[in-house]
């Protein structure tokens, strides 16, 4: 059965792959985690100030959340390891974001109530 929840680490792990800072098989150094997981709290915060998605728990990040947290995050990092930003990544993933934490309609008919 595949996780239905992520990991702060498998976060940072994800966003280092993106960068190309963490080559298959190997491991991300100390300084190149700290400077994602300096990062990770800002964006939550962020994401969520800005009505994107409210991630409560780092710990538990859903599933569906997390390669569009994971390329925001190396985006926001990119500098940190010499490249450049991209609004493009930026808007792209928070609209699939929001996207996904969208309500659908239920189609279901609205009660009234008369006085």
């Amino acid at each position: 059965m595949p996780d239905v929840t992520k990991t702060r680490t498998d976060l940072i792990e994800r966003a280092a792959t993106e960068l190309g800072a963490l080559p298959s098989g190997e491991t991300l150094s100390d300084e190149d985690s700290a400077t994602l997981d300096n990062l990770v709290d800002p964006l939550v915060q962020q994401l969520s100030l800005d009505g994107v998605v409210d991630v409560s728990d780092t710990e538990a990040i859903p599933s569906e959340w997390f390669l569009s947290l994971a390329r925001l995050l190396a985006n926001e990092a990119a500098p940190s390891f010499g490249q450049q930003t991209s609004r493009d990544v930026r808007i792209e993933n928070e609209g699939k974001l929001r996207k996904i934490t969208a309500t659908s309609p239920t189609f279901e008919p609205l009660k009234a109530t008369y006085y």
